[in-house]
This record gives structure tokens, C-alpha cells and sequence, in this order.
């Protein structure tokens, strides 16, 4: 299992790497303003969407203990 938080890491990254590159060309038109934000919000989004969730628990682990959230 991969940590909860990894998914807001790589995200967050992604997002900080196209402002910087959006920062080091210099860009400042509003197409570009655009640009950007398709290209810094797109694939975090998708990124959510697509990362498999960890399993929910079923009463029954609840109930035994089972699962490590009772």
C-alpha cells in the first residue's frame, strides 16, 4: 500500500514544475495563462480520478478488529 498522501505529493509537484517552467520562459500573455492552467490542473485531475482507492472496511472488520482503523 502506497501512502495516502503520495496522490497530493505528485500532484503538488506536478503543479509547482509547470509554474516554474511557466515562470523560466517567461511567458505573460493570457493564452499562456491559459495554457498553463490546463496543463498544471489536467493531469492532477486525472491523477485522482484514475488512482486506485484503498479498500474501504466492511462492518464485519469493524466488528473483529480487523483492518487497523477500529
Amino acid at each position: 500500500m502506497t501512502n495516502p498522501r503520495m496522490r497530493w505529493i505528485v500532484a503538488g509537484c506536478w503543479i509547482a514544475a509547470s509554474i516554474l517552467v511557466f515562470v523560466a520562459i517567461d511567458a505573460s500573455s493570457m493564452r499562456s495563462w491559459m495554457y498553463l492552467t490546463t496543463v498544471a490542473l489536467v493531469p492532477p485531475i486525472a491523477l485522482f480520478r484514475l488512482w486506485p482507492q484503498a479498500p474501504q472496511q466492511t462492518v464485519d472488520d469493524v466488528m473483529h478488529g480487523r483492518g487497523g482503523q477500529s
